[in-house]
């Protein structure tokens, strides 16, 4: 019975280093800062592309907070490139 115990202690441990490096993975992810909007267009301009701004903006009780514009996706003209149609099989 002893043994048993020892291995779910072993479990028990395992599962708290691995909860331990997942909340240390989220917390270092959410640490990265965020591009700026000149950022991204420089950016997204050196690859040739167009830089699609969001624009929101908060409704409160009080009235309309000001307007906040973030980088979207930078559109390239790659992204609209289709591939040609595949040749129909001969019968």
């Amino acid at each position: 019975m002893t043994a048993s115990r020892k291995v779910v202690r072993g479990g028990k441990t395992i599962v708290k280093y691995a909860l331990f490096a997942f909340l240390a993975a989220l917390v270092l992810a959410g640490c990265q800062s965020k591009m700026t909007l000149d950022e991204a267009q420089a950016q997204c301009t050196k690859k040739g592309g167009l830089l699609v701004v969001i624009y929101t903006q908060q409704i409160t009780a009080s009235g309309l907070a000001p307007e906040v514009a973030s980088p979207g996706d930078c559109v390239s003209p790659s992204k609209f490139d289709v591939p040609p149609p595949a040749p129909a099989p001969s019968q």
